[in-house]
């Protein structure tokens, strides 16, 4: 009797393993293999030299991201115009992408550009973009502002004006306001001093908020003329503000940050990857923020 249980029971767990290995035979395999995409970050500055044409790759998101994987550094990568072309390299720092060893010579205004990327595995990936023309000033800020004179007493419109040339062609443009230096405040004061820097605090910010965190604050206006409001301002001491002229792709992939945080691959001006080859020509200045109050 125990003999025939014992038979009944070996027999019971073979075909119940037997079931469920048909059972899983029979499905779908899962989807491990992961396809990349190719990616294109590249922007021609009007009047710089070619450098930060950045060829990268998507990463599964099974496995732990690493910004440096992304990089391709064996591709060859060309840049094209007025019967010119230019064998751009790996630069050193990966993470500036490739760049013309020759930096004296630079990027024409009003000029097409046509970018050739020639891949490992056989892919080609090209892009187009005529240059917007040279930006320039017709009245700056000056190399000292205060903020705030008095907060108890500053004007509701209290702001500092911007202007400059129009561009042909443009019809939107950037405003960027930087700061050159969130640590120091003294060694720019004469004379100088070890006093550090600060930040210009405002309640809506405070948190771990990605804005909160950045050195830099981003604008669009479609004029040729700005107020600098004290907003826009985010530490004391040194900061740069710049206005760009982008060319058409430019303007596209950037405002789709403005409007919902993310990439949209309609908005790709590349043939064979997603992203961006697109140009600016921009103008800067420097103004020195004087902490009027402790």
């Amino acid at each position: 009797m125990k003999k025939n249980l014992k038979t009944m029971r070996f027999k019971y767990i073979f075909l119940s393993l037997l079931i469920a290995f048909f059972a899983f035979s029979c499905e779908d395999p899962a989807p491990f293999d992961y396809i990349p995409q190719n990616f294109v970050e590249a922007y021609l500055i009007v009047g710089e030299p070619f450098n930060n044409i950045k060829i990268m790759k998507s990463q599964p998101l099974v496995d732990s991201f690493n910004y440096k994987n992304s990089f391709i550094t064996d591709a060859e990568v060309k840049i094209k115009f007025e019967n010119q072309t230019l064998e751009l390299v790996p630069n050193p720092n990966i993470f500036e992408g490739y760049y013309y060893p020759d930096t004296n010579i630079k990027v024409k205004p009003n000029t097409k550009y046509n970018l050739e990327v020639r891949l490992k595995d056989g892919n080609t990936i090209t892009g187009e973009t005529v240059t917007p023309g040279v930006i320039k000033w017709k009245r700056q800020l000056p190399n000292l502002i205060y903020y705030p004179v008095d907060t108890l007493k500053l004007p509701a419109n209290d702001t500092l004006k911007l202007s400059w040339e129009q561009v042909p062609g443009t019809i939107v443009y950037f405003i960027r306001v930087k700061s050159l230096d969130t640590l120091e405040y003294g060694k720019y004061l004469v004379p100088p001093t070890d006093e550090k820097n600060r930040r210009i605090v405002r309640p809506w910010e405070r948190g771990s908020s990605a804005e909160y965190n950045e050195i830099t604050r981003w604008g669009f206006i479609p004029n040729t003329e700005t107020p600098v409001v004290w907003t826009s301002i985010k530490w004391y001491g040194l900061n740069e503000v710049s206005v760009l002229a982008p060319d058409y792709n430019f303007l596209r992939w950037f405002l789709q940050y403005q409007r919902k945080g993310q990439i949209d691959p309609l908005l790709t001006s590349v043939k064979g990857a997603i992203g961006i080859f697109g140009s600016f020509s921009q103008i800067r200045t420097t103004t020195f923020v004087v902490k009027n109050q402790p």
